[in-house]
């Protein structure tokens, strides 16, 4: 029993070499190997209108390249600056569509009869006024989500004046 302790004990204390390390799965431990990532293909971004076809290379030591862009002039952003942008969560997003008075006219009397519109007038009204579809849609969402946000605000206030009235009629006795 006692050998069996004593062998366990000796088999921790020997570190044990793996061939599949972190490093050596990144390829950290071979600074001539570099990783070559291409660049997501957002054209709505417009960092760089001149800059199309272009390729990220990372290697170990983190520095970043951006090359080939249209002039022939390569030219390089350290990590944080070429990553920042693409980090962002608002890169992507189409813009705020801003509707006009007379859209908004028009949408609230529609709303006023049916909050939930049907594709066809959604359709309708998106020829009408000339907007996307979706953008109709969205707006009844948002609508619907302002009403409902509304109605819970107005019922948080008569419950809290009728609070307010019975304390007030409890101090007054």
């Amino acid at each position: 029993m006692a050998s069996l302790t004593v062998s366990a004990h000796q088999n921790r204390s020997m570190p044990r070499q793996s061939a599949f390390t972190i490093d050596s799965i990144l390829g950290v431990d071979r600074p001539d190997q570099r990783t070559v990532l291409s660049a997501p293909y957002r054209p709505w971004t417009d960092v760089k209108p001149a800059c199309q076809n272009h390729r990220v290379v990372a290697d170990s030591d983190a520095s970043v390249d951006v090359r080939a862009n249209e002039d022939g002039k390569s030219y390089s952003k350290s990590p944080a600056d070429s990553y920042r942008r693409t980090l962002n969560w608002y890169i992507g997003r189409r813009p705020r569509t801003a509707f006009s008075s007379v859209q908004i006219k028009i949408l609230e009397s529609v709303f006023q009869v049916n909050s939930y519109p049907g594709i066809d007038i959604r359709e309708e009204l998106a020829k009408k006024l000339h907007l996307d579809e979706d953008r109709i849609q969205i707006w009844f969402q948002n609508r619907r989500a302002k009403l409902k946000r509304s109605h819970r605000e107005s019922q948080f206030l008569m419950v809290k004046n009728v609070l307010s009235d019975l304390q007030s009629s409890r101090e007054e006795r």
